[in-house]
């Protein structure tokens, strides 16, 4: 998905358009789990494989503060 179609996306709850951002990880860490807990940050399976130690992750993403759904793309 091109970030202008990104940027493009209505909310799947409201409808009305959803605003422009960023989502910044913790450490070097975004990663996706099914579980509301865990005990290590290592848990789950990572997003985005271009990730230095020098730097946090930070991934274009939209959101709708209304509804509090977000949307954003992973692993480029």
């Amino acid at each position: 998905m091109e970030s202008a179609l990104l940027k493009a996306i209505d909310c799947p709850g409201c409808g009305k358009l959803m605003s422009h951002g960023y989502i910044a990880g913790h450490w070097i860490r975004l990663r996706w789990t099914d579980k509301e807990k865990t005990l290590t940050i290592f848990a789950g399976k990572p997003l985005r494989k271009r990730i230095t130690w020098l730097t946090a992750p930070t991934v274009e993403a939209m959101r709708c503060e209304t509804c509090k759904i977000g949307v954003f793309r992973y692993d480029y």
